[in-house]
């Protein structure tokens, strides 16, 4: 992953809203005008996988889900002649390994994961010719697991000016720019994006290792409860879900997380 593209938007709720977090609304005719100048560029291929996108201030959502349509589809027309049986797993897969969002408003990150994920799972039944999610997890259950924690660890709280610096102190500094991002800073600490520490590449190091990351562990729990654990990890996912038995049946498509 060499090229990493960076989009400067906030979106729309309210007058407080924008007041206290700057949002604006984004509608998605210029959202598809915006994702179509890259169309046009000429060394630009939505389903080149060494590109990485990254959506400073994601709202929920609204540019985030239009780029992971655009390259999902684009991934699978690219592995459909290779894979038949597993090309929308690796395309959903690699859709998201390549995508970073972040947002200040933790109701944003939770809205924006949720329409991902949802997203993902619409995609995946579709071009597996599946009539409910109860039967894709059924499939294979770690596959899912592994959608839960890419989501959860691409898409997550963040300031936008310390987070492209990993330097504490320069990370603060840029940080009092804007009264938003001051006041996020103020009560937590800088967190600098690696954009090489994607899920896929933090899971083959745990493998390699030979242990099994928490976060990973916490999502099967989750399934295998009916996504009524204790802890908030999944919520953003828990209003997706519908019941159903949570037993894989046979496929290792979640193997793919470890072949990216």
């Amino acid at each position: 992953m060499e090229r990493i593209i960076q989009f400067n938007n906030v979106h729309h709720r309210s007058k407080e809203r924008i007041k206290d977090l700057g949002e604006v609304f984004t509608p998605d005719i210029y959202v598809d005008a915006m994702l179509n100048l890259f169309t046009n560029e000429n060394n630009f291929f939505w389903d080149d996988e060494e590109i990485v996108f990254f959506e400073p201030c994601c709202g929920h959502g609204n540019i985030v889900i239009a780029i992971f349509l655009k390259r999902v589809e684009a991934l699978y027309e690219k592995t459909i002649n290779h894979s038949n049986e597993y090309a929308a797993y690796y395309a959903v897969a690699n859709a998201l390994n390549t995508l970073w969002a972040i947002d200040v408003d933790q109701d944003n990150i939770t809205d924006c994961r949720s329409r991902l994920f949802k997203a993902s799972l619409a995609f995946l039944a579709e071009k597996l010719n599946l009539t409910d999610y109860d039967s894709l997890i059924k499939r294979d259950k770690e596959y899912i697991a592994h959608l839960l924690c890419v989501i959860k660890w691409q898409v997550h709280e963040n300031e936008m000016l310390s987070a492209m610096i990993n330097n504490k102190q320069q990370s603060r500094a840029n940080a009092q720019k804007t009264r938003v991002s001051s006041e996020w800073i103020a009560e937590n600490d800088p967190n600098p994006i690696n954009f090489q520490k994607t899920w896929v590449s933090n899971f083959i190091k745990h493998q390699s290792k030979n242990t099994t990351p928490i976060l990973f562990r916490h999502a099967l729990k989750f399934i295998d409860s009916r996504y009524q654990t204790k802890n908030c990890l999944f919520d953003f996912a828990q209003g997706v879900l519908v019941k159903s038995s949570t037993q894989n049946t046979g496929m290792n498509s979640g193997e793919l997380w470890s072949r990216i």
